[in-house]
């Protein structure tokens, strides 16, 4: 596997190279592209998710046309919000994932069920005091069996509420596709 994976690399980085010459030293955007004009020039026009991609980018230019140059004070002043809202977003990330992605939904569905069960008969506690079932919430360990019990069950009630709030946002794109 190591030599078919090594000489399909170098047939990979021989092309990027073959391509750098063509593209006046550029190997993705031809000169004075945006990255987003390159994708879009080799995305197929057929491709489902076209419109999709072209709102994305569309916006993105947008967004990025009102940016300005942050002094690294302001910078600073800013990270404190900027990390509350990132954990914000990872936390919504992992409900939505949970909640849409049908391999995550059916074995987080499975794994609450089975622990709730464990819980209802009196053996979570013995398994979390074996060691057997470990739960961790802001990297500490949880130790009582009513606090994993009602932490699985506040996570299943937000990631109810978070895929229907995703389900309810309109994609003005998608809007115009029916």
């Amino acid at each position: 596997f190591e030599v078919g994976y090594a000489a399909a690399f170098e047939c990979f980085t021989d092309v990027l190279e073959s391509r750098k010459e063509g593209l006046g030293g550029s190997w993705f955007t031809a000169p004075g592209e945006t990255t987003a004009q390159a994708f879009m020039r080799r995305l197929k026009r057929s491709d489902p998710a076209y419109e999709i991609y072209s709102a994305y980018a569309a916006e993105h230019a947008e967004r990025w046309a009102g940016a300005k140059a942050l002094s690294m004070d302001e910078a600073l002043a800013q990270m404190p919000e900027v990390e509350r809202k990132y954990q914000l977003e990872c936390e919504e990330y992992g409900s939505v994932l949970f909640g849409l992605s049908d391999e995550f939904s059916a074995a987080g569905k499975l794994d609450a069920e089975q622990l709730a069960k464990l819980h209802d008969l009196g053996k979570l506690q013995p398994q979390l005091d074996s060691g057997a079932v470990v739960a961790i919430v802001d990297g500490a360990k949880v130790a009582k069996a009513e606090e994993v019990a009602k932490l699985v069950e506040g996570f299943e009630s937000s990631k109810d509420k978070a895929v229907d709030a995703v389900m309810a946002t309109k994609v003005t794109v998608l809007e115009k596709k029916k």
